[in-house]
């Protein structure tokens, strides 16, 4: 008898227990434990992002924006560049304490870029002198690591330039630059009135880059287009050129500067034609001066051009896009990192393959034989 009215009263005790817990009011929703999810930026839409408090990480309809999907058919992968004009800095010449400066953001970028299997090329200006001059020997070991190195002339843009100067000039800065023991086969910075495709080949330049729309004022006036016709100087005519997309993700060949624009199979310089400064796609989307502020609008673009570009591959022809950034301004570190890692999915997925452009221009050799 006294073992069952044990039994019973622990029953009924238990039942009171689990009463009593039913009636007590539940925790605020503040103070349950919140989903894990990732940082806002970092390339991933889970909860509880979405496009109206991340818009960096999740489109319209709540994907992933890094979420690429391998096109139909067989076209080999994007080249991807960025082509670095090492200018802006001319104290460094005469203060070792500015080069150093300079030489340890070189260092910095390209280790964040190789962190991505990524490659820059750097494009010398002030940089060649300065490297000579303090011995911090930044652009061979630049090279060493498996970047590409060019020279930034910015010579022949004055309408009272002396076109009898330019090829000596251009050669001066390739022997400088290759004194530093690298290779040189390239320039930036040589669009001109005069015949700046001559004056490259009998310099001995293989290939050109970052040509601007200036460049057509070395051809015959009736052959240039309506809207340059009469550029006044480089910096008036910056246009990406040529402007459609279509028309400059292929390099050419070309024989002179009075008709560049169109292959020439014999020529003996290779074009390989630019898309727009990195941070400065918004403004050329809305047609205004650059200014050199890297922003997530500028990110934005860049990846509408980069989906348009994966979208018009040859399987037939050299694929290739590649950016410019002038570093007279160095650019948000943590910005960088989010576009290479957005990058990154287009690299897995075989859509695009990080080139130097002296590697580009090998592709293009091996291409033509």
């Amino acid at each position: 008898m006294w073992t069952q009215f044990k039994k019973r009263m622990i029953l009924w005790f238990l039942l009171l227990i689990l009463i009593v817990s039913a009636c007590q009011p539940s925790a605020p929703v503040d103070k349950l434990p919140k989903p894990q999810a990732g940082k806002c930026g970092d390339g991933v839409c889970s909860g509880p992002e979405n496009t109206g408090n991340c818009p960096e990480d999740c489109d319209e309809e709540g994907k992933p924006l890094n979420e690429v999907e391998l096109p139909v058919g067989e076209a080999g992968p994007i080249y991807l560049g960025i082509m670095v004009h090492l200018e802006g800095w001319k104290d460094e010449l005469f203060n070792e304490e500015m080069f150093n400066q300079h030489a340890r953001l070189i260092r910095e970028y390209a280790s964040l870029f190789e962190t991505y299997g990524a490659k820059l090329t750097w494009e010398s200006k002030e940089v060649t002198e300065a490297s000579l001059t303090w011995g911090d020997n930044v652009l061979k070991e630049m090279e060493e690591r498996g970047h590409g190195i060019g020279v930034h002339a910015d010579l022949g843009g004055q309408l009272d330039y002396n076109c009898d100067m330019f090829d000596r000039e251009l050669g001066i800065r390739k022997k400088t630059l290759e004194s530093l023991g690298v290779t040189v086969r390239h320039v930036s910075g040589v669009v001109s009135h005069c015949d700046w495709v001559t004056a490259l080949i009998d310099s001995g330049y293989s290939f050109v880059t970052g040509t601007v729309a200036y460049g057509v004022m070395s051809m015959p006036e009736a052959m240039r287009p309506e809207e340059y016709r009469n550029c006044p100087s480089p910096l008036a005519c910056h246009d990406t050129f040529p402007e459609a997309l279509a028309d400059r993700i292929h390099p050419w060949r070309m024989h002179s500067g009075l008709d560049w624009i169109r292959h020439d199979p014999d020529g003996k310089l290779v074009m390989l034609p630019s898309s727009h400064g990195l941070a400065c796609y918004a403004e050329s989307a809305a047609g205004t001066k650059c200014d050199q502020e890297f922003t997530q609008e500028d990110i934005k673009l860049f990846f509408e051009e980069l989906d348009a570009a994966v979208e018009l591959r040859d399987p037939d022809q050299i694929n290739m896009v590649y950016v410019s950034w002038s570093f007279g301004k160095a650019l948000d570190m943590d910005l960088m990192e989010e576009w290479l890692q957005r990058i990154a999915p287009y690299v897995e997925a075989g859509l695009v393959e990080w080139k130097t452009l002296p590697e580009m221009y090998d592709a293009y050799i091996d291409w033509e034989n």
